[in-house]
């Protein structure tokens, strides 16, 4: 059973050394890795370098419109209101018809940019575009956006050329100013001609009545037209009134329904009359499209058109136009049908009017049938008088309100040919790479910290395996010729590879009583971990102190003890030679002679069965006479995960060291080492963690000793020499 210890630390429930148990772990590794962030960083900014270099230059002209607040209107105009253009909602719809496909491709057939139907053309890079493909392309190429909180609107059209985009800027708001002229125009020209061509029918009527009127006094006479009129006259002028309202409303039912009959389903043509554009649900359904399709906007510059985003945010904008859509063609079904009913009611009462009129004539027939033909036919030229004078004024009024409509856009500042590219943006694509290059190398960097599962700082172990860290051995090297230095416990005291040994040999020695710390077994999980490394120089710090010291070499599989001691592999006689029989134990101990009260005892004769040599023999026999001659024993011993053997030593020592290559070795290997030794009833003490890479800002324990109270004796000690020199 293992020995307490004051260093001993309560068990841990084991944890993952990949993931970031601490800050201050984590810093260390970004630090050692910061030659991978920066060169992330170079190859981002070189990359950036490239793609600015080799990037097509494009241009953006920007032409800038003022929409006009209309004002009232001069005269008034029945089922006309006023729009207000000040509203959110008709200025983005401006917008939106500013760059619609429809007028591209007018300003691109003008400009003489488009190959005519069923043509193609072949661009710079030998591809083929067909008028689809060129109309598509240069879609993309322009935005008209409404600059906040006014009634500006900035029209940019991008291209390669800078001519052709400052041309196109200012020839789409050309086109759009005919357009709107055009459609203006072309409305108060139907409403001038059917006004006018009722008006000449209502002319000949009246003219027409007015005759009949004339021939029917010439033939009866005036007096005998006139009699009885006090009776038949009151009657017949109220009816005639009532009349001529009526037919006069029914004149403009006619009007107001025909003029409803002729619109169409182009939602756009639609909201272009005030009755359909101002409507309350219209209006609400206009102001959620403009939000969403400045959201839609926004998400373009941002994600890619297969983001979810992307497509969420298009899809609201495509069924709230669909709403639009159904809410205009729904309010002018309603219009239509309102305007019918209007009609319909107008002409009822007409015709009602009209059935009493002629009843009261009937009434009236018996006063006389002069009088009565008479009092129709005036009332016949009063009757389409009424309408000739209703239309006439319709007329004047459609006339008047053509001249006076104020224009509706105003160009306010032309595009001009821009001296240099919106594109690429150098600055922003700099940025963008030293954030990308950074966020990559952090990300690998990272990745590798996560995916590393080996031990990297003795908090790790200590955290992750429960155990305490006797000692952190760096890669320590020779102070002159540059090669691995075996022996560098046999340095002079300011070696950093001497101190860490001393503190090895400290720690060790304050893990019990003296007597039960005699034997000390050195092992690793895996080959090539430094055992055999660390228990060489174990042992020649325990021979510093002054204590007979015996290392004895019991890797039988792979022994190099007689390697660091006689730089070769010299076949001597050891261990195994005792365990047969043939060699007595004190000559089979060699004398280091520069290291006094240092002994150390090869493997020996090569066995094909060294588990099975070890097996029967007697081990704690040998370390009984060993101990009766030496203060301390060290082992050097095999690994225990590839074989055995070691397992059959170490539960017959005092102190077990498990040796483990710090920034290699797996976690799992050295919980699967410790398992087995735990299972042949070894005394574990601790770890060595081996074999540390250098860092910088001391990222472990021996970056704290280099160094440490040695510099100023050191300089002293420099000095008293050069004084002494002197």
């Amino acid at each position: 059973m293992p020995n307490t210890s004051p260093l001993d630390l309560p068990p841990q429930e084991p944890d993952t050394p990949g993931a970031i148990s601490n800050l201050d772990g984590l810093i260390r590794f970004l630090i050692d890795k910061g030659w991978l962030i920066l060169t992330c960083l170079v190859l981002a900014v070189i990359a950036a370098a490239i793609y600015v270099q080799r990037a097509t230059r494009i241009y953006e002209a920007v032409a800038t419109v003022q929409v006009q607040q209309e004002a009232q209107k001069v005269v008034k105009v029945e089922q006309v209101r006023s729009e207000d253009l000040r509203a959110l909602d008709m200025l983005n719809t401006i917008a939106q018809k500013l760059c619609s496909p429809a007028l591209l491709e007018q300003v691109l057939e003008t400009n003489h940019l488009l190959p005519a139907a069923g043509a193609a053309i072949t661009n710079a890079s030998g591809k083929h575009l067909t008028r689809d493909d060129v109309l598509a392309s240069y879609e993309n190429n322009v935005k008209a956006v409404l600059r906040r909180n006014t009634r500006l609107i900035d029209v940019s059209v991008r291209n390669k050329d800078p001519r052709v985009a400052a041309r196109l800027a200012n020839s789409l708001v050309r086109n759009y100013l005919l357009q709107e002229a055009l459609s203006s125009e072309t409305t108060t020209t139907n409403a001038d001609t059917f006004l006018q061509s009722q008006a000449d029918r209502l002319q000949t009527k009246l003219e027409a009545a007015e005759q009949k009127l004339a021939d029917y006094r010439k033939r009866v006479g005036a007096v005998s037209l006139e009699q009885n009129q006090d009776i038949v006259t009151p009657q017949l002028q109220n009816l005639n009134q009532l009349l001529t309202q009526s037919q006069a409303a029914l004149v403009q039912a006619q009007g107001a329904y025909r003029d409803s009959l002729k619109m169409g389903t182009n939602v756009d043509a639609l909201l272009a009359y005030p009755g359909v554009a101002n409507a309350t649900e219209v209006m609400a359904v206009n102001s959620q499209l403009a939000d969403a399709e400045n959201q839609f906007a926004i998400l373009k510059q941002r994600y890619r058109h297969k983001h979810p985003k992307y497509i969420q945010a298009q899809a609201a904008v495509d069924a709230l136009k669909a709403q639009l859509a159904k809410a205009v063609m729904k309010l002018r079904s309603r219009i239509q049908e309102s305007l019918r009913i209007a009609y319909t009611n107008a002409f009822t009462a007409e015709q009602g009017l009209e059935a009493q009129v002629h009843t009261a004539e009937s009434n009236a027939m018996n006063l006389g049938d002069v009088a009565v033909q008479f009092n129709v036919l005036s009332r016949k030229v009063a009757s389409d008088r009424a309408e000739f004078d209703s239309v006439i004024s319709r007329l004047n009024e459609t006339s008047v309100a053509a001249q006076v409509a104020p224009e509706r856009i105003t160009l306010v500042q032309p595009a001009v040919v821009p001296d240099k590219p919106a594109w690429p943006k150098v600055a922003l694509i700099f940025a963008l790479a030293v954030f990308g290059g950074l966020g990559l190398g952090f990300g690998i960097s990272l990745l590798l910290y996560t995916l590393n599962t080996s031990f990297r700082t003795v908090e790790d172990v200590e955290h992750h395996l429960g155990m305490p860290v006797l000692g952190a051995v760096p890669k320590v090297r020779a102070a002159t010729g540059g090669k691995d230095n075996k022996l560098v416990a046999a340095e002079g005291s300011t070696s950093v590879g001497a101190e860490v040994f001393r503190s090895l040999r400290t720690t060790v020695s304050m893990l019990g009583r003296e007597e039960d710390r005699r034997t000390c077994l050195f092992t690793s999980s895996l080959p090539n971990e430094g055992k055999t490394f660390t228990s060489v120089n174990y042992a020649v710090s325990l021979a510093q102190q002054g204590l007979r010291t015996l290392l004895v070499d019991a890797d039988l599989r792979k022994p190099s003890v007689s390697e660091f001691f006689l730089g070769n592999g010299a076949h001597l006689s050891g261990i195994t030679d005792y365990f047969l029989g043939r060699k007595a134990f004190d000559d089979l101990c060699i004398q280091q002679k520069d290291v006094p009260h240092l002994s150390w005892m090869p493997v020996g004769t090569l066995v094909p069965n060294p588990s099975e040599l070890l097996t029967q023999s007697d081990f704690r026999r040998f370390l009984q006479e060993g101990l009766t001659r030496f203060d301390r024993i060290v082992i050097d011993t095999a690994p225990v995960l590839p074989v055995s053997d070691t397992l059959l030593l170490a539960g017959k020592v005092q102190t077990v060291v498990l040796i483990v290559q710090g920034n290699k070795t797996s976690y799992k290997a050295v919980e699967r080492g410790l398992q087995l030794l735990r299972g042949a009833g070894a005394p574990i003490s601790g770890i060595v963690l081996n074999l540390l890479p250098h860092r910088r800002f001391g990222g472990y324990y021996y970056s704290y000793y280099h160094g440490y109270g040695y510099g100023y004796y050191g300089d002293k000690r420099s000095k008293k020499s050069a004084s002494h020199a002197a």
